[in-house]
């Protein structure tokens, strides 16, 4: 009897748990349309839709563009807070030192963080 109290102690802690993570993990992720190639960090980076996710370790954050379960590339940007949440996620692009068009910022949907890139 007092095995199977703890058990399900156990068991209902481990979901908790595990319910807690995948709520933290999907703050920090969202999908996000490339439009055309872009060059991000010396690496090319073909249009199309991408799930992007990051860590922050402010102001520093570590981004990963992933296409299903493949990571397609991972960088490192700046995490500035704008103090006004943005209603939509949105690509920004500028041009890179070489011409070719690159990543500026991603604003986020319903955050007002927004990831920055230095080219």
């Amino acid at each position: 009897m007092v095995n199977r109290k703890y058990l399900g102690i156990v068991i209902a802690s481990v979901a908790l748990l595990l319910a807690c993570s995948i709520s933290s993990f999907a703050k920090n992720s969202r999908t996000v349309a490339v439009t055309h190639n872009v060059v991000l960090n010396g690496t090319t980076l073909p249009a199309g839709q991408y799930v992007i996710r990051w860590e922050v370790q402010s102001p520093r954050a570590s981004v990963e563009f992933a296409r299903g379960k493949k990571v397609v590339l991972s960088t490192q940007c700046t995490f500035e807070d704008r103090g006004k949440k943005s209603d939509s996620s949105a690509v920004v692009y500028g041009t890179a030192p070489d011409g070719s068009a690159s990543i500026s910022e991603i604003r986020l949907s319903g955050s007002s963080g927004v990831l920055v890139f230095n080219q």
